[in-house]
């Protein structure tokens, strides 16, 4: 199936004629706080550049991956990606990262030098609007993910009442929480508390906070979670806390006895969604990517790696050209059958709609339950 899939790719590039030398591809993936999301995304973005290449690239010619790895700072992003351009000025294109502020660094740089980027796992459906028309989304939005969690907490949890936790020190957080409380309430929801926590300092429990059906924990990760958890349950909460795709780490969460009655949102993997990759394109993931990465198991932010490079590449081979504009065009009317799910976009959204999981943080590894929110919040 993969094989056919870049074979027609060099099929099409070969009548373009307009793809000339080694084709490079920036992939941007942190060190540091982001490790543990960008390293399985940086090894499927190598095994996608892998198996094109095995199947002869594009056009005939070989793709080179130019590995960008930045501390997780917005400064450090933009310095590493800055240096990358200047000791390989042939870049066509650049793909990465899974935070919202690292990706706007990036963006900015690459938007300055006219190329194109596209973010496997930075969900903010804000960046496109902010860095232009050469930015995409291979991920869903956090305005999905939001809206996918209120539902479910509606529909299967028979929430009728939401106390909302923000950690305001990130823009991911703040958009996720705002997002939640605008379709939690659309859902005829009521958001019966707002609250404030900075990870590693004592905040205060109301009472409504504990008298509400459920609880919706806008935190980076399960490290500046598990703490805000265990401050709930000490004060009686027994209801279910539900959190965002920063906290999709399931090494945190095993053996971990405060994860009973907590979920969060992330990116179906392996997507069972209508228009997603074959099983057989999902196994042939899962191998390739456990010897890459020396026995490990494929994750969601590991196939966002793999999606969104392959949706550069089939772009930069539809349009038979490393010329930014035409690779744009070729994204805006590119559909995919990833294993994160369909990515398609619709006419000038650069964010595609994409299915969510919702995890149990008690068997982070099992099964999911996977869902496409029928009433999605404006950006």
């Amino acid at each position: 199936m993969i094989r056919n899939f870049f074979f027609a790719i060099i099929a099409v590039s070969v009548l373009s004629g307009t793809l000339l030398g080694q084709i490079q591809i920036g992939a941007v993936y942190c060190e540091g706080d982001q490790k543990v999301l960008d390293e399985p995304s940086a090894i499927g973005a190598r095994l996608a550049v892998e198996q094109a290449n095995r199947a002869g690239g594009i056009g005939g010619q070989q793709i080179k991956l130019i590995t960008i790895t930045p501390d997780s700072s917005p400064d450090s992003v933009k310095n590493a990606v800055s240096d990358a351009l200047e000791k390989n000025p042939g870049i066509t294109a650049f793909v990465g990262l899974s935070d919202t502020n690292l990706a706007l660094a990036a963006g900015r740089v690459a938007k300055k030098k006219g190329l194109l980027f596209v973010t496997s796992g930075a969900t903010s459906p804000k960046l496109p609007a902010a860095l232009g028309s050469r930015f995409f989304l291979a991920c869903f939005g956090d305005n999905v993910q939001a809206a996918a969690a209120a539902q479910w907490l509606r529909d299967a949890k028979n929430c009728r009442t939401a106390a909302v936790l923000t950690d305001p020190s990130h823009t991911y957080t703040r958009l996720l929480a705002s997002y939640f409380s605008k379709a939690f309430r659309s859902g005829g929801g009521e958001i019966t508390a707002q609250s404030r926590f900075q990870p590693g300092r004592h905040f205060k429990i109301t009472p409504s906070i504990l008298k509400a059906d459920a609880v919706f924990l806008a935190a980076e990760s399960p490290k500046d979670a598990i703490p805000v958890i265990q401050r709930l349950r000490s004060m009686g909460f027994a209801g279910p806390i539900v959190g965002g795709d920063g906290l999709d780490v399931p090494e945190a969460w095993t053996h971990q006895s405060l994860a009973a009655n907590v979920f969060y949102t992330t990116h179906a993997y392996p997507s069972r969604a209508p228009g997603s990759a074959s099983s057989g394109t999902a196994k042939t993931f899962q191998r390739g990517f456990k010897k890459l990465s020396g026995g490990k198991d494929s994750d969601s932010f590991s196939g966002l790696g793999y999606d969104a490079t392959r949706l550069l590449l089939q772009s930069i081979a539809t349009a038979g050209s490393t010329d930014p504009k035409a690779i744009a065009k070729a994204l805006q009317h590119s559909r995919l059958a990833g294993v994160t799910g369909q990515i398609r976009f619709s006419e000038g959204n650069r964010v595609p709609l994409k299915p969510v999981s919702i995890i149990s943080a008690m068997k982070p590894r099992d099964a999911a339950f996977q869902i496409t929110p029928a009433k999605v919040p404006a950006p």
